[in-house]
């Protein structure tokens, strides 16, 4: 698969002072398949829901436009109440809404 038919994505968002995010980007068309494979293997009471607190939908495929989507996400100055932070153990924490 080449980068810009990349459908998901997990990444860590670094900032210039340290401090790290989570992010699992996907386009709704893969929000869709997992919903699918979760009708047909009964979990998340059958493919009823996706819940995932670094989740961010994307419109458009590809590499290229995750890291749009990261850029923007950080120029907002919103990072820290839309994702979760990664703390000093490498685990997330829940972002304040």
């Amino acid at each position: 698969m080449d980068d810009e038919s990349m459908e998901l994505g997990d990444s860590i968002i670094t900032l210039p002072n340290g401090v790290r995010y989570s992010a699992c980007m996907m386009t709704k068309e893969e929000v869709t398949r997992i919903m699918e494979r979760e009708e047909m293997s009964g979990e998340s009471l059958s493919g009823s829901y996706l819940c995932q607190p670094d989740l961010v939908i994307i419109k458009n495929k590809g590499a290229s436009a995750m890291v749009d989507v990261v850029r923007d996400i950080v120029k907002s100055g919103d990072i820290a109440k839309q994702l979760p932070r990664i703390g000093e153990d490498d685990e997330p924490d829940m972002p304040v809404m």
